[in-house]
């Protein structure tokens, strides 16, 4: 390689919570990319993707402080590039506060439009989820760089069947009901259960203050009208909320986007994560 590799980013806070590891060769992938790890609002790095393209390495959700992920230089292998992730994990017995974490490593380096192929230290392929904007027509198993549906999407399958995002859309499709079916056959993705999860608590909670509201309007129509007019105008709003909620997380479940709803999207992530096993290094 005629120039040399440069770290974009890296750390142990992404918004990717699945383990990815991602060749990118243009701009609009690219800052769909960093919006997904740094958030909708943040601003991709610039990179010349005329002559640089981006890898980006995701280890996705760990137990614990002391995971950290670093790419090495790549180096060429016949007509493919070889980039090896170098992946440590915390020294055994290590005493650190059971908080998650998500490593990354993201990296320009000199273009190159061949196949990639994404290994560890000792040489064995990744197997898991890609993001990029070429296309490939290496094996479904390979660890070449190859489209995915969205730049989020989970490494792990659906045991729905489904794909991951519309696996996520249809947690959405008759609210809380639909959730709590999803989850209970979802059992590796952690996308998908975090939809199920926001659907059963956003959706659900916003569904029961709702026809509560209501209900409780109607208890004090004979105490008061002025009060049950307010309380009926209200059980329109949360209902009005509920159907607005639903649209977006609909759209946005399906788009790929793990979008989160207010407090509700808090505890689904926790929940999602909680019930994710994590993978070991």
């Amino acid at each position: 390689m005629t120039e040399a590799m440069t770290t974009l980013a890296k750390g142990d806070a992404s918004g990717i919570l699945d383990a990815e590891r991602t060749i990118i060769r243009d701009p609009e992938t690219w800052q769909a990319l960093w919006s997904a790890h740094a958030g909708a609002a943040a601003r991709a790095p610039h990179v010349d993707f005329s002559t640089r393209m981006v890898a980006a390495a995701f280890a996705g959700e760990r137990p614990m402080p002391g995971y950290a992920l670093e790419i090495l230089e790549p180096r060429q292998q016949g007509d493919s590039l070889v980039v090896t992730v170098n992946e440590v994990a915390p020294p055994r017995g290590m005493a650190a506060a059971q908080i998650i974490i998500t490593p990354f490593h993201i990296v320009a380096m000199p273009r190159f439009d061949g196949d990639v192929r994404f290994t560890d230290t000792s040489g064995h392929p990744f197997r898991g989820g890609y993001a990029t904007a070429e296309h490939s027509s290496a094996p479904a198993d390979s660890a070449v760089a190859r489209p995915q549906v969205s730049v989020i999407s989970s490494a792990a399958p659906s045991s729905t069947g489904l794909e991951p995002n519309l696996a996520a859309a249809l947690a959405y499709l008759a609210g809380p009901f639909s959730g709590l079916l999803i989850l209970l056959v979802e059992r590796t993705n952690s996308f998908v259960r975090f939809h199920a999860w926001q659907s059963v608590i956003g959706l659900g909670g916003l569904g029961v203050l709702a026809a509560g509201t209501l209900v409780f309007s109607f208890l004090t129509l004979l105490l008061s009208p002025v009060v049950f007019t307010v309380m009926y105008r209200l059980s329109e709003i949360l209902a009005l909320v509920w159907l607005i909620a639903w649209v977006v997380c609909l759209i946005k479940a399906f788009g790929g986007t793990r979008w989160s709803m207010p407090l509700a999207g808090r505890y689904a992530e926790r929940l999602a994560s909680g019930t994710q096993r994590h993978p070991q290094s």
